[in-house]
């Protein structure tokens, strides 16, 4: 289990990463599968939404404080999430891969060797 606490631009979060349950699997597919039905305004964007917003809310909880208004995390939306300071999701993810390595992101030279294999 890893706690971040970590401000930025004026937006603090208090965090708990757990190692994923079987809840927790389940949940990051379902997360996965309601981003699908939104249009961002990037492809960067819409990477963040599909492939780190699940792994990070499926894991955490904690609280999320912006201009003293404090909210629980599991309430962020995609967009919410990919418009957080670097730092904060660089260490949000870190510390979820950190908890359940098989959630990284895999290089597209790996993808396709695995494909192929």
């Amino acid at each position: 289990m890893r706690k971040i606490e970590l401000t930025a631009e004026g937006i603090t979060v208090r965090l708990t990463v757990r190692h994923a349950t079987v809840a927790d699997v389940m949940r990051r597919g379902i997360l996965a599968g309601r981003t699908q039905d939104t249009e961002y305004r990037s492809e960067a964007e819409q990477a963040v939404a599909v492939m780190v917003y699940p792994r990070c809310l499926g894991c955490t909880e904690g609280v999320i404080e912006t201009n003293g208004e404090v909210k629980d995390i599991q309430s962020l939306s995609p967009e919410e999430f990919c418009a957080l300071p670097y730092e904060i999701g660089e260490a949000w993810f870190a510390a979820v891969i950190e908890e359940n390595p098989g959630w990284a992101l895999q290089p597209l030279e790996e993808q396709d060797a695995e494909k192929k294999d």
